[in-house]
């Protein structure tokens, strides 16, 4: 496998990078459930489990991570996708390869020294490859479970993203926290998966609902991105 190699120069630079290439390609970045931050147990390691739909969850995680919360993050990334982009590894990134249960459970092992007796946080794509938002089931891998097994008492934080275009020329990124719940114990490791499965389902159809019905009054904007042609247009004719 390839293990993550953090490198606090090359993050800091990739930050401003990677800022810059969200405002190119959105309109906009929005935040919700931020509520739900005020429970997160700083003390303890932590995993944030989140839908993957498209190549930007990656970047939009690293973005919270770094320029919001300040966390020690690390993610989970796909063999294939670490391999053509092996840099990701000096930002916390390290593979798995679920084509083969040795080099999985290797990636499960290394995730759970990375994360006993620490304070720091894994984002992890359970799905495993990338699908889209609306595709049901959801299947999850049940690697999450074995991590959550072995690491103790640990912040457990569902994270859903959606993209769509509302109006503008470039399309719109809502992220949704859910709630935070403090796991001491995994008594089963298979219904901790269904239950993460049918929780992040219903975090899905939430934003969905949200977004779709404009009702995203509760999002903060934390990034702003290119404008659109036509706002430009519409400034030269004093509209």
């Amino acid at each position: 496998m390839i293990r993550a190699s953090k490198n606090k120069i090359f993050e800091n630079l990739f930050s401003v990078y990677n800022t810059r290439l969200l405002k190119k390609h959105f309109f906009g970045i929005h935040l919700g459930g931020e509520q739900y931050l005020n429970s997160w147990v700083k003390t303890i390691p932590t995993i944030i489990y989140a839908n993957h739909s498209n190549w930007w969850d990656g970047l939009a995680a690293f973005h919270l991570s770094k320029l919001l919360w300040n966390i020690d993050a690390y993610i989970m990334m796909d063999i294939v996708q670490m391999k053509k982009y092996s840099f990701f590894k000096w930002i916390g990134a390290f593979s798995v390869n679920r084509n083969s249960p040795r080099e999985s459970m290797e990636s499960i092992e290394y995730s759970i020294d990375l994360l006993k007796n620490t304070n720091k946080v894994l984002w992890i794509f359970p799905q495993g490859i990338m699908q889209p938002n609306d595709l049901r089931p959801v299947k999850f891998y049940n690697g999450i479970s074995k991590i959550a097994e072995a690491i103790g008492e640990f912040n457990l934080i569902p994270v859903t993203f959606r993209y769509e275009f509302l109006m503008e020329q470039l399309p719109e990124m809502f992220i949704r926290i859910g709630e935070i719940k403090q796991v001491k114990c995994i008594d089963d490791t298979k219904h901790f998966t269904e239950e993460l499965n049918n929780n992040l389902v219903c975090e899905l159809d939430m934003l969905k609902e949200k977004v779709i019905s404009l009702n995203t009054e509760d999002f903060t904007t934390i990034l702003a991105g290119k404008k659109s042609r036509n706002k430009t247009i519409d400034k030269l004719y004093g509209e």
